[in-house]
C-alpha cells in the first residue's frame, strides 16, 4: 500500500531555518532548504533522545512531500497497528524510471528464460540497490536513529558525493523493523529519565526497562530469528519488499553489549557451505571499506569474531542466500541513551548513532562507486545457482501433500520465500529417492506433491532451508571440542539445525534428478463445499492446522465436543484414532451454523454422521467416546518466565490453536484468581527462580488447585521445576549425572546441545499423540537438562520419548557424549494428580513457531489434558 503525500506536499514542505539544515551526525556540506531537517519537525537534534514512532512516521511523512527523492510505502502493519515502512531513495531521474528499475532488478534476479538474454544488458544499466534495516530488536536503537539523519542526507544533501550516489543507487531505508518492541523501549527510557538526562550508572532504571525487555515484538518473538519463518506481518511485509526490489546489498543494523566496540563482516565461522565465493568477496571490500572510514575517526572496531554466519534464518544470512552481500553491523548499545562503560568512558545516543551513520555512509559509497562490479557478481550468483543445481548430488527435493497438509502449508511458505515450487502431475517411480530421516532406495511419490528444483536462482536458499543437515567444518567442530575442554565456551550462536520438512513434519525426499511431468503449484484456499446437516453430529480428524483451529473454534463457541480415542468407520469414511465428534443433540439446532461458520473459517473438512452406529470401530455412543472439558487457560508471564517462551505459546494460543488465553502474573497463582481457570501454561523458567517467587504457600495453593482438577502444561526448563521434589506435583526428576573433563577431574563439560533435530517416539495410546500418526517423528533439541522417569512410571505417561542412542540424532551438533545419555529419556511426559494433571514437555513444541510439526502435541495437552 502507498502512502500518500498529496496534502503534505502543500501544507508542510515548508523551508527549515538555515541554522537547521543539517544534521547532528554529519558537520558540513550543502542541503536542499525546502527538506525540512529532523530538529525542525522533531524538535530536538537527532541522537538527544529516541524517537517515538509517531514522531518518525511525522518525519518520514514531511521529507517524502518535500523531496522527489523519497518515496514511501507502507509494507505492513503489526500487531498492535502501527505501519512498518519502507523508504525508496535516489535521484529525481531515477525515479521518474522507477518502475522500470523495480522490474530490471526483478528480471535479472530471475536470470532464465528471456530475462536470462537480457541479463547482460539490465547488469550494465541497472542502479545498484542497497537495502538498511534498522533496529530489528526494540531496544537496539541507535540504527533508528542514525536511519533519520540518513533520510535527511539522500533526501536534502546537495554535495558531489551524494548526488554521485543517488544517480548510482537506489537504497531501501527500513527505519524501524520493529516498531513495537521500539515503542516499548521508548517509553521505558523517557518514563526512567528526570531532568539531567538519563543516568550513566549501569544499575539505573533508565537501562532495564520493563518485564520481558523491549528487544522483540508483540509477542515477544525475536524478529531477527523470523525473516524464513514469517510468522509476523513486519517480516512478511520485509520479504515481500525484498522479492520486489532484489537488493544487491543487505545491511541489518544491530547493538551489542555496551562496553564493545563496532563489529563488521568478515564474520567469524562457523559460515554456512551454502554460500557463495562472490560473497565472501564482498564481505572483504565492505569490510575495508568501514575500516577506513572508522580509522579515519580513530574508532575501534573488530572482525571475523563474535558474530557467525550458519543460520539460515537471520536478516543479514537471508539476503546473502539469495545473492545480496548480507551482512551485520553491531554497536555497542547507549542502553537508555547514556552509560558508562567497563573502561570508565561514557557512551552516548548520538555516538553510537554516528557510528551506525558512518559505517552505512561507507557501505553506501562503496555500493555505489562499484555499482557495475556489483550488480555482475550478483547475476553471476544466480546464474552459478542454476548451474550449480544442474550438476550438484541432489537436483530436487520433493515433499508429500500429506492429508494433514503439512506438505501444504511448507510448500506455500517456501514459495512466499521466493523459492519456485512445482506440482507433481501423475505419481512418479524414483529408483534412487533419499527419504529425509529414512532409507535411500527406490520410491512411489504420489501425485500432487510438490518439487522444488534446485537448479534455480534461488536454489541456494531453497538448499539452506530443505537440507536435512547443515554441514559445520570438522576443524571447526575439533576447535570447539578442545574450548570445550579447557572451558573457554563455544562459538555456537543459533540454532545448529532448521530443516523444514522435519520442522513441518512433512514426508520429503531428495532426488538426483527432476521428477516427472510438473505444473506451476498454487495455494488459494479451494471454496467450501455446501455441507449437509448431520442427523446424529460431525466428525473430524486431528492433527492438521485446520483441525486444530476448528476445534479451537468451536470450543470458544461453546460447543460440546468428544473425543474417540479409537478409529472408526462410518459409512465410506474412515477415521483414524483420536477423532472429534460434535453431536447435535447435546447442542442444539444452533450447531449447524456454527459448524457451517467454523469450517469457512478454517478450511477443515467435517463429515455429517447420520447415526451413533458405525461399521467398524467402537459406536460413537460407547463409554470409551468421552466428552472434553472446555478449558479456562491461564498463561503465566511476567518476572521471571522467559519472554520469549511466553510470547511463543502466546502466539501458538492467537494463531495456531486459535483459542482464548489470559495473561496471569505470578499474583494470579498464588491468589484467588487461580480458580477461574482449569488450565495453567508455565512458559520456560528457572525452577530455582519460580520456586522462590511462589514460595511455599504458592506452591502450596498451586499443588492443591491441581489436585482439585487442574492441569498445569510446564514448558521447557519448567519441567526442571515440575520435576524438583518440593513442588510435590511429579514424580519426574532431573538427572543429576555429569560428564567430566577426563576420568580423574571432576570439573563438569558443559552440555547444552545448541539447536539440534533429534528423533523422539510416541506412545500411540497416548491421547496426547492424537493426530500424530507417525510413531517416530521430528523434534528440537536445546537444553542440557535430562528426566528420570521413575522406576514404576504407568502405561501412558512417558508419552513421548526420546530414541535410541544410534537412531537419536537427524540433523544439527550433539556434544559426544549427549546421545548416550539423553536416549529413552522422557520428552513428554504425563501423570495424573488427584483429579488433576501435569503434563511436562523437555523441549518447547511452540518454539519461534517453527516446529509447526510439535503444534499438535501442545494443542493436545490444552484441550485434552483436563478430559482423560
Amino acid at each position: 500500500m502507498t502512502r500518500r503525500h498529496l496534502a503534505l506536499a502543500l501544507s508542510l514542505a515548508v523551508a527549515a531555518p538555515s541554522l537547521h539544515a543539517q544534521h547532528a551526525l554529519r558537520t558540513g556540506g550543502q542541503y536542499d532548504a525546502s527538506v525540512p531537517a529532523p530538529r525542525s519537525v522533531l524538535g530536538y537534534d537527532v541522537g538527544d533522545r529516541f524517537t517515538q514512532h509517531h514522531l518518525l512516521m511525522r518525519y518520514i511523512d514531511r521529507v517524502a512531500a518535500a523531496s522527489r527523492r523519497v518515496h514511501v510505502d507502507t509494507v505492513a502493519r503489526t500487531f498492535e497497528g502501527r505501519e512498518s515502512v519502507m523508504l525508496v531513495i535516489t535521484s529525481e531521474a531515477n525515479q521518474q524510471r522507477i518502475e522500470q528499475i523495480r522490474t530490471d532488478a526483478v528480471a535479472l534476479s530471475d536470470a532464465i528464460g528471456e530475462a536470462g538474454g537480457r541479463a547482460t544488458a539490465i547488469a550494465a544499466r541497472l542502479p545498484v540497490i542497497v537495502w538498511l534495516g534498522h533496529t530489528v530488536h526494540g531496544n537496539e536503537a541507535s540504527g533508528a536513529e542514525s536511519a533519520i539523519a540518513l533520510i535527511y542526507q539522500l533526501a536534502a544533501g546537495q554535495d558531489p558525493e551524494t548526488r554521485m550516489f543517488l544517480d548510482s543507487a537506489v537504497v531501501l531505508i527500513d527505519p524501524l523493523q520493529n516498531p513495537d518492541g521500539h515503542e516499548r523501549h521508548a517509553h521505558d527510557v523517557q518514563r526512567a529519565t528526570g531532568a539531567f538526562g538519563p543516568s550513566p550508572i549501569p544499575g539505573g532504571l533508565v537501562h532495564s526497562g520493563s518485564w520481558p525487555g523491549p528487544r522483540t515484538s508483540h509477542y515477544y518473538f525475536d524478529l531477527n530469528r523470523d525473516w524464513f519463518t514469517m510468522s509476523h506481518p513486519e517480516t512478511r511485509g520485509r520479504i515481500a519488499s525484498m522479492l520486489r526490489w532484489r537488493p544487491h546489498v543487505a545491511v541489518d543494523l544491530h547493538e551489542m553489549g555496551s562496553s564493545s566496540s563496532y563489529f563488521f563482516p568478515p564474520p567469524m565461522a562457523p559460515v554456512n557451505k551454502n554460500i557463495h565465493a562472490t560473497i565472501t568477496k564482498w564481505w572483504e571490500i565492505f569490510g575495508a571499506s568501514n575500516a577506513a572510514a572508522f580509522d579515519a575517526n580513530g574508532w575501534s572496531y573488530f572482525r571475523r569474531e563474535g558474530y557467525d554466519f550458519f543460520y539460515a534464518g537471520f536478516g543479514d544470512s537471508w539476503p546473502a542466500f539469495n545473492g545480496a552481500i548480507g551482512m551485520t553491523y553491531e554497536q555497542a548499545s547507549s542502553s537508555g541513551g547514556a552509560i558508562r562503560r567497563s573502561d570508565g568512558t561514557v557512551l552516548t545516543l548520538r555516538e553510537a548513532a554516528t557510528h551506525h551513520y558512518t559505517a552505512s555512509w561507507a557501505t553506501l559509497m562503496t555500493s555505489a562507486r562499484r555499482a557495475r562490479e556489483r550488480v555482475r557478481d550478483y547475476l553471476a550468483f544466480r546464474t552459478s545457482a542454476i548451474s550449480e543445481g544442474e550438476r550438484g548430488p541432489v537436483r530436487a527435493v520433493v515433499i508429500e501433500a500429506d492429508v494433514q497438509s503439512r506438505g501444504d502449508s511448507l510448500a506455500s511458505l517456501l514459495q512466499r520465500n521466493g523459492v519456485t515450487v512445482q506440482r507433481l502431475r501423475a505419481p512418479a517411480d524414483v529408483r534412487d529417492a533419499s527419504e529425509l530421516g529414512g532409507t535411500t532406495g527406490a520410491a512411489r511419490i504420489p501425485a500432487g506433491s510438490y518439487v522444488v528444483d534446485l537448479a534455480q536462482p534461488a536454489g541456494r536458499l531453497a538448499r539452506a532451508l530443505l537440507e536435512p543437515d547443515a554441514v559445520l567444518d570438522s576443524s571447526f567442530i575439533a576447535e570447539e571440542l578442545e574450548s570445550r575442554r579447557n572451558d573457554q565456551g563455544d562459538r555456537f550462536y543459533d540454532l545448529t539445525a532448521w530443516s523444514m520438512p522435519y520442522a513441518f513434519r512433512a514426508r520429503a525426499w531428495s532426488t538426483r534428478a527432476l521428477v516427472g511431468a510438473t505444473e506451476g503449484a498454487t495455494f488459494t484456499r479451494a471454496p467450501v463445499a455446501e455441507l449437509a446437516e448431520a442427523t446424529y453430529g460431525y466428525a473430524f480428524e486431528p492433527g492438521s492446522e485446520a483441525s486444530t483451529a476448528l476445534l479451537g473454534q468451536l470450543l470458544r463457541d461453546s460447543v460440546r465436543v468428544w473425543f474417540a480415542p479409537r478409529a472408526f468407520r462410518s459409512g465410506d469414511t474412515r477415521f483414524v484414532s483420536g477423532a472429534f465428534v460434535v453431536r447435535v443433540a447435546a447442542n442444539g439446532t444452533r450447531v449447524h451454523a456454527i459448524v457451517r461458520r467454523a469450517i469457512a473459517a478454517t478450511g477443515a473438512r467435517i463429515v455429517p454422521l447420520g447415526s451413533a452406529a458405525v461399521a467398524e470401530g467402537a459406536d460413537l455412543g460407547s463409554n470409551s467416546v468421552f466428552p472434553l472439558r472446555v478449558p479456562r487457560v491461564a498463561l503465566l508471564g511476567g518476572d521471571p518466565i522467559s519472554g520469549q517462551s511466553f510470547g511463543y505459546a502466546w502466539y501458538a494460543f492467537d494463531h495456531r490453536l486459535q483459542y482464548p488465553v489470559t495473561t496471569i502474573g505470578v499474583s494470579g497463582v498464588t491468589g484467588a484468581a487461580l480458580d477461574d481457570f482449569n488450565v495453567l501454561v508455565i512458559p520456560s523458567v528457572s525452577a530455582s527462580a519460580l520456586n522462590g517467587v511462589l514460595g511455599d504457600s504458592g506452591r502450596q495453593r498451586l499443588a492443591g488447585w491441581v489436585r482439585s482438577g487442574g492441569v498445569v502444561i510446564a514448558i521447557d526448563n519448567a519441567m526442571s521445576w515440575l520435576a524438583t521434589e518440593a513442588t510435590g506435583l511429579s514424580r519426574l526428576r532431573v538427572r543429576r549425572d555429569t560428564t567430566t573433563r577426563s576420568d580423574t577431574l571432576g570439573a563438569p563439560l558443559a552440555t547444552e546441545v545448541p539447536g539440534a533435530i533429534v528423533r523422539v517416539v510416541g506412545d500411540t495410546l497416548s491421547p496426547l499423540m492424537a493426530g500424530i500418526r507417525e510413531r517416530v517423528f521430528p523434534a528440537l533439541l536445546f537444553s542440557d537438562r535430562i528426566y528420570t522417569a521413575p522406576r514404576d512410571f504407568r502405561a501412558g505417561e512417558v508419552a513421548v520419548r526420546y530414541e535410541s542412542q544410534a537412531r537419536l540424532r537427524l540433523g544439527g551438533y550433539l556434544w559426544p557424549e549427549v546421545p548416550a545419555r539423553i536416549a529413552g529419556t522422557p520428552y513428554l511426559w504425563t501423570e495424573r494428580v488427584g483429579r488433576g494433571r501435569v503434563i511436562g514437555f523437555a523441549g518447547d513444541p511452540t518454539f519461534r513457531d517453527m516446529f509447526r510439526g510439535l503444534i499438535p502435541l501442545f494443542a493436545n495437552a490444552v484441550f485434552l489434558g483436563g478430559s482423560y
